[in-house]
């Protein structure tokens, strides 16, 4: 059926549209690179996105990498009218956005491509699309191209579908979106609240509850209430995708498998099973920590892929961290401790490793090559690290490095992104950035990360970085934007009420503030 007669779900209640960084080219080369592909250069390929809603996630990848074409398919028609009309602002002719059926779509129309992404559909469409997803990644990859697949995962699914039937059923006899929502989430606080002593399968549907609460009310719309939500165990789906031709390349997300939580007995099982099937291992991971979704990276069935990730390949790629050491660690024969902004922590008595972290955490978010970082980790480690020779001690960095890269502590680059770690004498932030804060809360790094700007300071400030204001006339400008809308300004927590404190307020506030946009990626050069 030709998407021009069709009006479906996402045309009457639109999906959230966002970015998703674990999709990038960038991530998805950097996985393949080191399982022993050439994928192509991230700022020279052809990136199809299948289900692309309004671009959210293709839009931002067609702006920062202007020689690389991006094509967008989705049978929703509305989304793709938002899309289009937003890339024109924008400029972009490295950006194709096409209403169609996935059933209808033809290698000899579209081409090959290097990088296939499919995210947040497999799992919601009916067999037949599922089937024709894993076609086109078979019929439109590039020998060395990599498919992205994400999908709803078991065991830890059985958690939502058990909350999803009990909803579904519930919701079925209200019509508008609204009441299905309220309906929906007020089912589930009605049974987490049921028993005067919660047992298992309460605390079951009490954890749902907390998650369903939270969800953005679109997104579980179409996530949690949609006719169709299959997920998968990690064999079942790698089964299908044999059948197409196509293999496990690995995850485009860190391994979530924390050995400190596991007994000296599971742990000493998942190494074996770790050094053996890539398949197996993953499926055995998942039933330890519950994976509930999954980000599938594929490729095709006659590459000869490396039984794990190659270690010299470390040195060809780029690195990037946003861990900062602890403050107080590292003096003396102690360890030195690094922590992530979301709380991951690892500690180490290597001092170049050490070094080479701090190195990494002066530099983020840009990223450095690996010559730089050695070079950079021991002028800093200096007589600590003369114990070994230059080719040892470089050995074992890589290898720390690709542990804490397996470990999701910091990241590897195939590609450089462009951005700005210091705040410059006319900072200035991207076309992209001013455009979508024109029009919502959200904008996109160079990083391919979404920031939430819900405060029309911050707002403004982003808006204002075209890169003709210095600190005094930006602080000049907001000055006359507090006045003009009456916005209240907060320092601190706390509002500011007196007028004549406004110009003294805005003017400490900005230097963090434009601090915090650095590390964020979100200035240009």
């Amino acid at each position: 059926m030709s998407a021009d007669h069709v009006s479906t779900a996402y045309d009457r209640v639109l999906y959230p549209s966002s970015t998703f960084p674990e999709t990038h080219p960038n991530r998805l080369a950097t996985v393949a690179y080191l399982r022993g592909l050439q994928p192509a250069p991230v700022n020279g390929c052809r990136v199809l996105e299948l289900g692309c809603g309004a671009g959210g996630n293709l839009i931002p990848m067609a702006f920062h990498l202007p020689d690389s074409e991006f094509v967008g398919l989705d049978l929703a028609q509305r989304p793709i009218a938002s899309g289009q009309s937003f890339a024109a602002k924008l400029g972009l002719s490295n950006l194709t956005l096409r209403s169609m059926d996935l059933r209808e779509a033809r290698v000899d129309e579209l081409g090959h491509f290097d990088f296939i992404i499919a995210h947040g559909v497999y799992s919601w469409v009916p067999q037949p699309v599922r089937e024709r997803i894993l076609g086109i990644c078979q019929d439109m990859l590039n020998p060395q191209g990599v498919a992205y697949i994400s999908y709803n995962a078991y065991p830890g699914s059985h958690f939502r579908d058990l909350a999803r039937g009990m909803m579904r059923f519930h919701v079925s006899a209200f019509e508008s979106f609204e009441d299905k929502l309220g309906q929906a989430r007020g089912l589930l606080k009605f049974i987490s609240e049921s028993r005067m002593k919660p047992d298992y399968y309460v605390e079951a549907i009490r954890a749902e509850f907390g998650r369903v609460s939270k969800y953005i009310d679109a997104a579980f719309f179409h996530d949690d209430l949609n006719e169709v939500n299959q997920p998968f165990y990690l064999y079942e789906f790698i089964a299908d995708a044999k059948r197409y031709r196509l293999q496990f390349v690995g995850e485009a997300t860190a391994s979530d498998l924390n050995l400190e939580k596991l007994t000296p007995e599971a742990t000493k099982k998942m190494a074996e099973l770790e050094a053996g099937d890539a398949v197996i291992f993953e499926q055995f991971k998942d039933f330890l920590v519950a994976t509930g979704f999954r980000r599938t990276l594929l490729c095709r069935a006659e590459i000869d892929l490396a039984p794990d990730l190659v270690l010299e390949r470390v040195r060809q790629l780029y690195l990037m961290s946003d861990a900062v050491r602890v403050e107080g660690t590292g003096t003396g024969d102690s360890n030195h401790l690094f922590r992530r902004p979301r709380g991951d922590e690892v500690a180490t008595t290597d001092p170049l490793f050490a070094a080479a972290l701090d190195f990494l955490s002066a530099e983020y978010p840009r990223s450095v090559s690996f010559e730089k970082l050695v070079q950079a980790a021991r002028a800093a480690a200096g007589s600590q690290s003369e114990t070994r020779s230059a080719a040892d001690s470089t050995g074992a960095l890589e290898e720390a490095l690709l542990k804490a890269y397996h470990a999701g502590f910091l990241f590897l680059n195939a590609y450089q992104p462009e951005v700005v770690n210091q705040v410059t004498e006319r900072p200035a932030t991207s076309k992209l950035a001013r455009f979508q804060l024109a029009r919502g809360n959200f904008a996109t790094s160079q990083l391919h990360v979404s920031h939430e700007f819900p405060d029309p300071f911050a707002r403004q400030l982003v808006v204002l970085l075209d890169g003709t204001r210095d600190q005094a006339a930006l602080t000049r400008d907001l000055i006359e934007f507090a006045k003009s809308t009456g916005d209240p300004i907060y320092e601190n927590g706390v509002r500011v009420t007196n007028s004549d404190e406004l110009p003294h307020a805005i003017g400490r506030r900005l230097p963090p503030a434009l601090a915090s946009l650095a590390r964020a990626g979100m200035l240009v050069g």
